[in-house]
């Protein structure tokens, strides 16, 4: 799971920011990093979203009215790895465990809910493991295939919810881009010289 969302950010998320938004990628993900992380250890978008709003603010350039928009529809639209990678992976391992062959139309049907559910799930730890059901029970596959990964559910949602937090500011970042609201200077400003100024002020 972790191969293929990593796989994912690189040449999904990143190509976007490079390809689309001709923007510096490891500039980008310098940027974001505080929202990745806080993403990672909370499971939540929810939770996250303060701090990815702020980011994308204060860090990335992207405007106000942007970031208050397109964060909020992020978090609830476009969950990538809670949605797609991860029911998805289920489906696969689930018919490998039962010994179940599946034929084109079965992938198809698999591409076709992943989609979907990524679209309306809920921006909540474990709802992932929801979502495999459904895609579970669309195929045909015994819903029992989902507590086979139950058990490491919660560290495979560490990466899924930075996954799809990382899509929203991918989005907020390009939707900023293309409508002359990113601010190229807050982009490129080194946050290490700001820390640095902000932790001198709170010591005086």
């Amino acid at each position: 799971m972790y191969g293929v969302m990593i796989l994912h950010f690189v040449f999904i998320q990143l190509s976007l920011i490079t390809v689309v938004g001709r923007l510096n990628p490891f500039k980008w993900v310098k940027n974001v990093f505080p929202a990745q992380v806080v993403a990672f250890t909370t499971q939540s978008s929810y939770g996250t979203l303060p701090v990815t709003v702020k980011t994308l603010t204060d860090r990335v350039g992207v405007s106000e009215r942007i970031a208050s928009f397109v964060g909020p529809i992020g978090a609830n639209i476009g969950m990538n790895a809670c949605g797609g990678i991860f029911p998805a992976m289920v489906a696969i391992f689930t018919a490998n465990a039962f010994g179940i062959n599946l034929v084109f139309s079965d992938y198809l049907l698999i591409i076709l809910t992943t989609t979907i559910a990524s679209i309306g799930i809920a921006g909540v730890p474990g709802i992932a493991s929801i979502a495999a059901t459904v895609v579970l029970a669309s195929v045909g596959l015994p819903i029992e295939g989902i507590a086979l990964v139950i058990g490491v559910d919660a560290l495979i949602d560490m990466g899924r919810t930075a996954i799809n937090v990382t899509g929203a500011m991918v989005s907020a970042t390009l939707t900023a881009k293309s409508e002359g609201e990113l601010d190229t200077e807050i982009f490129n400003k080194d946050k290490r010289n700001v820390e640095v100024v902000a932790e001198d002020e709170v010591e005086e």
